[in-house]
């Protein structure tokens, strides 16, 4: 996929004794999104956006070494062995020495001549990275005009982090106009240096507009139009991270000190062998700890992460490294908010600065990414079946009030909770609506400028749920179709369902899969005899007779007239 960007201006820090003005320059190929205000706390701002652009320019994967070079040096001992081995005269080696002696003469004389022209290939390597880093990579954050705040949205580098930036107008001392909507900014390298020179004592305007500032770069022109290829699986990680966050999550508070124990012992110790996982130790009614594997060393929370949970549990997390993207912001955090999906599931980390919010979703590991399609948390939730007239008016709800709940916008639409939530998830699976962790709500966000019509919501509706498009929904429905799931126990606890039974799967052989689910019927924990499940529990989805064993639950539910 080409996504288009054209930019006016050029987005610019522009810094005086007494004054800054920020100017954000937008995508003009999207309908105008704008905001003009005067910041009341410049230094919040600039805290957050550098770990914003940390984030998006972080790549965690492992990348093996480049050896050519070696195998070239080798190759050349290899030559030098064999020449030698037919020169058994006294003459003849004094001749390869003498010869050895020539050509290292030559060779040092050939790299004194092309001095100044490896001189200029770096300096010209470093100008490309600086000021054209973004026509390789999309550095530039989705950012939407909210009623109630501003937010930027990002993906790293490698796709295994998250990144939302939420900033509240109680920010601005003054708001002068807004538009809400939804665009692109230009984010380049450069604008993350200008960041910095952003101080508390000096008045700060805030402009987010096409035509930025309207100030071209020394050597470049305030024009700038980008045509980079967007994969498809970019909307799919957007998709993940909304189906993570609506997940019943295991929540823990923390204090910044807490992070700062974890990024500092991160810092000064790296683990060379196995284990490199992060095991946190939950025990109701005690202080959370976390294990640092492979010392052992054990770090304990502060008063405030009390577990509060039924039972104990132990949950390990991988990818620890990429914490250090949030070591800015722990001198102006007020409070995090830590929420654990389970071993080998995604983390969200969510950071109160105040008056803005950081967002921060890792997932499982760094190269099991958001956007790789390995891991389906999508599956864990239920979706009903929704035309498309139910799909637009919910739509027309959500735009009208560009946020909201499943319990305010079903009232809006008339549709019951249960199939507005389903609405919203094909509205956040086709890009158009995303899910605020921290506020709990509903925000309308569009991915791509063209406006969502009757012909994409019936394109949306058409096509196949996610749990039918996979081929462990295939087999599950298959299953559930041929009568093959027996519920053997079926126990109501506090938030939904406590469920067992025996499935058989489309191999012939009986399985026993046990599983969690909420009022909703979103997964909460599941667990199977199958081979699938025994290797990778939920980290790439349920298995096909965990989710027959969910299906044959919400027909006895709907059977029952629940």
């Amino acid at each position: 996929m080409i996504v288009e960007f054209k930019y006016a201006g050029q987005s610019r820090i522009v810094s005086g004794l007494r004054d800054t003005h920020v100017g954000l320059a937008t995508n003009s190929v999207r309908d105008p999104a704008f905001f003009r205000g005067t910041m009341g706390s410049p230094t919040l701002f600039r805290e957050a956006m550098a770990s914003l652009y940390s984030v998006v320019v972080s790549d965690y994967k492992f990348h093996p070494r480049d050896r050519l070079a070696f195998k070239a040096w080798l190759d050349e001992q290899d030559r030098k062995f064999l020449a030698n081995l037919g020169n058994r005269t006294e003459q003849a080696k004094l001749r390869i020495e003498s010869l050895e002696s020539r050509r290292a003469v030559l060779d040092q004389r050939r790299i004194d001549r092309l001095k100044p022209f490896y001189r200029a290939r770096a300096e010209f390597f470093e100008w490309v990275y600086t000021h054209q880093y973004e026509l390789k990579y999309l550095l530039d954050p989705v950012i939407t005009v909210h009623p109630d705040e501003l937010s930027f949205e990002a993906f790293s580098k490698d796709e295994s982090s998250y990144a939302r930036v939420g900033v509240k107008y109680d920010l601005f001392e003054k708001i002068d106009e807004f538009a809400c909507g939804t665009t692109n900014i230009d984010f380049s390298s450069t604008l993350h240096g200008e960041l910095d020179r952003m101080r508390s004592y000096r008045r700060t305007r805030f402009d987010i507009d096409p035509s930025g500032l309207a100030m071209a770069m020394e050597g470049g022109s305030s024009h700038k139009e980008k045509k980079i290829d967007l994969p498809e699986s970019w909307v799919k990680g957007f998709l993940q991270v909304q189906s993570t966050m609506t997940l019943g999550l295991t929540r823990l508070r923390i204090e910044p000190v807490d992070l700062y124990n974890l990024c500092r012992f991160l810092k000064r110790h790296k683990a060379r062998t196995s284990p490199r996982a992060m095991r946190w130790e939950l025990v109701p009614g005690k202080r959370a700890r976390v294990v640092f594997e492979p010392w052992e060393t054990a770090i304990e929370m502060g008063a405030s992460a009390v577990y509060d949970g039924p039972k104990p549990l132990t949950i390990r997390t991988w990818g620890r490294d990429r914490l250090s993207t949030l070591a800015r912001i722990i001198p102006t955090a007020q409070r995090i908010d830590v929420f654990l999906a389970g071993t080998g599931l995604p983390t969200i980390w969510l950071v109160d600065l105040g008056e803005i919010t950081f967002t921060l979703a890792l997932s499982g590991w760094t190269d099991n990414d958001w956007t790789s399609g390995a891991g389906r948390f999508d599956l864990l939730s239920r979706r009903m079946d929704a035309s498309p007239l139910e799909l637009t008016a919910t739509w027309d709800a959500l735009k009208a009030q560009r946020r909201g709940t499943e319990s305010g916008l079903s009232l809006v639409t008339g549709l019951g909770v249960e199939k507005t939530r389903s609405a919203l998830s094909y509205l956040c699976q086709v890009g158009r609506a995303m899910y605020d962790l921290g506020g709990g709500v509903y925000r309308q966000r569009e991915l791509f400028p063209e406006p969502f019509t009757v012909k994409e919501a019936i394109a949306a509706v058409v096509a196949p749920a996610p749990s039918e498009a996979s081929p462990a929904g295939q087999k599950a429905q298959t299953i559930f179709g041929s009568g093959g799931v027996l519920i053997t126990a079926r126990r109501p606890v506090s938030n939904g369902y406590k469920l067992s039974g025996s499935v058989k799967g489309v191999d012939g052989y009986r399985y026993r899969p046990m599983l969690g689910v909420d009022a909703a019927g979103r997964i909460l924990e599941a667990t199977c005899t199958c081979a699938w499940s025994q290797k990778h529990g939920l980290t790439q989805g349920p298995c096909e007779h965990v989710l027959a064993l969910r299906l044959g639950h919400m027909h006895r539910l709907e059977a029952e007239g629940a």
